[in-house]
């Protein structure tokens, strides 16, 4: 639950960070470039992410760390080649936003946040070892943690 609440934090900080350097050092001067459609990209595919995600886990998704009555792990869609699309796609939206807006201080506050995510995907990954067994185990085995086939 105290993750939850610091990571909300954080992409709240991210925002008014970005907002911030974006109407008072910036001025409001809009610089559209190939980093701002970068960011734009990022920001897209994390949203389209997060929601395949949510789809996915359906009655199973919560934004705490808790396993339902009657828990079934899920293996399939996105899941079958990521364990954790949900954090993948937080990283993607909060580095997006600040280069969508070109706001230096906004991404360099972005990257507290994903520290925090992998402690917190270490802590779920505990828990569902806890519940699974060797059936996340064997899950871990065959999926990568946030990029397919790479980590």
């Amino acid at each position: 639950m105290v993750f939850h609440y610091s990571s909300i934090t954080c992409l709240f900080s991210v925002l008014f960070v970005t907002l911030w350097d974006f109407v008072k050092i910036q001025e409001m001067v809009y610089r559209l470039g190939l980093l701002n459609g970068v960011g734009l990209g990022l920001f897209l595919i994390g949203i389209s992410i997060r929601m395949t995600a949510k789809r996915t886990l359906g009655k199973y998704y919560t934004c705490t760390l808790k396993v339902l009555p009657n828990h079934k792990l899920i293996k399939h869609g996105i899941y079958k080649h990521i364990r954790h699309p949900c954090y993948l796609a937080m990283i993607l939206y909060s580095t997006g936003i600040p280069l969508i807006f070109s706001s230096l201080c906004g991404f360099l506050l972005t990257l507290l946040l994903i520290p925090c995510i992998f402690y917190r995907i270490r802590i779920e990954e505990r828990m569902l070892i806890k519940k699974f067994g060797s059936e996340y185990l064997g899950y871990m085995k065959k999926s990568k943690r946030l990029v397919p086939y790479v980590y």
